[in-house]
């Protein structure tokens, strides 16, 4: 029924029939964005999940933000920084900001939000994944002044404060007795859209910061709808029910452009996608050997050709060329040969291997396609994969609690630096890793962290990248390119850093 539904509204369409939901929401100024998945939490700095944190960004504000071409660091809630020695960082705070309770912004709720992630009762994969870790301290000089103390020189410091690994919260109201309950379910930032209401598994509403320090938004109203499947998002951008879809299949783009509804937009994200290769627990991918065949044994360039169409760039190692510590690598080439001489050296017969492959629907560009492909090219090497596919939060809770098969499927980004990469994808200890147990990595990893000239830091993950290529913990896929559907009356272009935020859309009716 539903289906059929679907077909009547897409043939409504295509006969030139607008449903009247889109024009309404252009005369009022709503913008409705159809998302994978719902938000994990709704308080910030708390898990590192780009679908939580996508929307919770409309609500709060960070310490920097990123320019939308050129992706390096700017003013937000903090207008300057300097260096005041190797290990003290200085931060002057923009003057008059509010947060929607009426709460000033002062260097307090920096001081606050960064006790909050340092709080071991808050669990906060943006303090155990070592984000945050090397700072000792916060320090308010003044209220509209803070410096960040850290344990030895920690340059990727200005990096973490322009994503949202700090979304500024309210040192009152989360210092109050029941305030991290209560900012849970009515959650107060001095972003441009306040909350509204969250209904679980359909939406989350926001309406506009009449007060945003930097002036109201465009949008009145922006409403986060909760749709998995990629078929079905398609099927509400082209009757009307949503004016933005996350992650257009290739093979729709053609039928949004001509639909009269809406347009494809598109970017070269920096997001990474790659087949993690499990070594945390007994097994197969314990052995370099097995993991390095499983590499030779992917067909990359056909998945990319005949899955994704052309919209995706191959990756060779762990880092994509947007990351400005990137370093390239050699390829593995697909060569089933030399994959069976891995497997047949390691002691492995591929025809009795049977491995499970965890997946998400609906999170990545054709996730779950792309992972049944991979297991349909495993088993022309007789090796067996039994691919298991997962709700986006039942995904991440096997991942971080060690649950998931062999292999698993997962994307990463904004993958801007280096140290937001390899540390937590690398150390064994971290939230999202599928690899550990490796001592010299995890030294240069740490070593890496501290170095503040250009050249060494270049040279060590120069260095890092060469190691984890040759250890092949994952098989490495892509670079993501990123397919919106945008309705006609929404103007808005999307960024590399995938930070869908409305703030920058208008809405014009047509």
């Amino acid at each position: 029924m539903r289906r059929s539904l679907s077909l009547a509204l897409i043939l409504l369409i295509a006969a030139g029939v607008v449903p009247a939901p889109a024009q309404d929401r252009a005369r009022t100024k709503e913008v409705v964005v159809g998302l994978g998945a719902e938000p994990r939490t709704l308080i910030g700095v708390t898990i590192v999940d780009w679908t939580t944190n996508n929307m919770l960004e409309h609500m709060y504000d960070r310490l920097l933000d990123r320019d939308a071409k050129t992706l390096k660091p700017k003013p937000m809630l903090a207008t300057g920084w300097k260096v005041i020695n190797d290990t003290t960082w200085e931060f002057t705070l923009r003057r008059g900001v509010k947060f929607h309770n009426g709460e000033p912004f002062t260097a307090e709720s920096v001081k606050a939000t960064y006790e909050y992630m340092a709080n071991p009762a808050t669990k906060s994969h943006y303090w155990s994944a070592s984000y945050w870790k090397p700072v000792t301290a916060v320090q308010v000089v003044d209220d509209a002044t803070v410096r960040f103390v850290t344990e030895k020189p920690y340059p990727s410091l200005l990096d973490h404060a322009s994503l949202t690994n700090f979304l500024v919260l309210p040192a009152k109201a989360l210092r109050e007795p029941g305030g991290v309950e209560k900012l849970q379910q009515n959650p107060v930032g001095t972003g441009p859209f306040k909350f509204v209401e969250w209904k679980r598994d359909e939406r989350l509403v926001l309406e506009r910061n009449p007060d945003y320090w930097q002036g109201p938004a465009d949008a009145s109203r922006v409403t986060f709808r909760f749709i998995p499947e990629f078929s079905a998002r398609m099927a509400a951008l082209l009757s009307g029910e949503i004016d933005i879809m996350k992650d257009v299949p290739p093979q729709a783009v053609e039928a949004i452009d001509k639909s009269g509804r809406a347009k494809v937009r598109s970017t070269v994200s920096s997001r990474i996608n790659y087949l993690a290769l499990v070594n945390l627990k007994p097994g197969p991918m314990q052995d370099v050997r097995v993991r390095r065949a499983m590499n030779h044994a992917v067909n990359v360039d056909e998945l990319i050709a005949q899955v994704l169409k052309g919209r995706a760039t191959r990756m060779c190692g762990p880092m994509a060329p947007t990351n400005v510590d990137f370093a390239p690598v050699e390829c593995y080439k697909h060569d089933p040969a030399r994959a069976q001489a891995l497997f047949k050296e390691a002691g492995v017969d591929p025809t009795k291997l049977a491995l499970t492959l965890d997946t998400p629907s609906g999170r990545y560009p054709l996730d779950k396609d792309v992972s049944q492909a991979i297991a349909a090219q495993l088993q022309r090497l007789g090796i067996k994969v039994n691919v298991v596919v997962n709700e986006w939060g039942t995904h991440l809770d096997k991942i971080k609690n060690r649950n998931t098969g062999d292999l698993f499927f997962l994307g990463w980004g904004p993958a801007l630096y280096g140290q937001g990469t390899m540390d937590p994808l690398f150390r064994g200890d971290q939230t999202y890793s599928s690899y550990g147990n490796n001592k010299a990595l995890e030294d240069k990893l740490a070593r890496a962290t501290t170095l503040v000239d250009a050249k060494a830091r270049a040279a060590a993950y120069a260095e890092l990248q060469k190691m984890v290529h040759d250890e092949a913990p994952w098989v490495f896929l892509w670079q993501q390119h990123d397919l919106y559907g945008v309705a006609s009356q929404v103007e808005w272009s999307p960024r590399a850093d995938e930070k869908v935020w409305m703030y920058e859309a208008r809405v014009v009716a047509r």
